[in-house]
């Protein structure tokens, strides 16, 4: 599931072997347990520190670094959307909207600006779903019941 929230596999697969251990994992450790090379674990890692996911943790006596998975799944699930939405959806936005603006200067073709303000509506529409998901305002199976409404109109 992890390329579809926006992570790669490798990425996923560190974060469910840090939320399914009882104890912090050094790089070391997991390097070892997911048979992957520690450079790539140690970028994997800091990649998931930098979204909020996990958390480095202090070990006494030890001067290695540890890591913790992030425990609530519904901030987990808010974290990623946030990312995913960052990167896919707000660029896609400001192109649209860069495209009207442009439209309306020139006059062009009312087609066109039809078309392109539906495409907005919808983006609109799915930003709205990832505020109220975010916020906290809705928990995913009252998105998905308004996803569900929303496609029978």
């Amino acid at each position: 599931m992890g390329p579809s929230w926006g992570i790669s596999k490798v990425m996923a697969e560190i974060y469910a072997l840090l939320y399914l251990s009882p104890d912090a994992l050094s790089l070391d450790e997991i390097s070892e347990r997911l048979k992957t090379s520690r450079s790539n674990v140690s970028l994997n890692v800091r990649a998931l520190v930098d979204l909020g996911v996990v958390r480095k943790v202090v070990v006494r006596g030890d001067r290695r670094d540890y890591y913790a998975a992030e425990d609530d799944i519904g901030k987990v699930a808010r974290l990623l959307a946030v990312a995913k939405k960052r990167r896919e959806l707000d660029p896609a936005m400001e192109i649209v909207q860069s495209a009207l603006d442009a439209i309306e200067r020139t006059g062009e073709d009312a087609h066109l600006v039809e078309r392109l303000e539906e495409l907005r509506r919808h983006m609109d529409f799915v930003n709205a779903i990832f505020a109220a998901f975010v916020g906290g305002e809705a928990d995913a199976s009252d998105l998905a019941q308004v996803i569900r409404v929303r496609d029978r109109r």
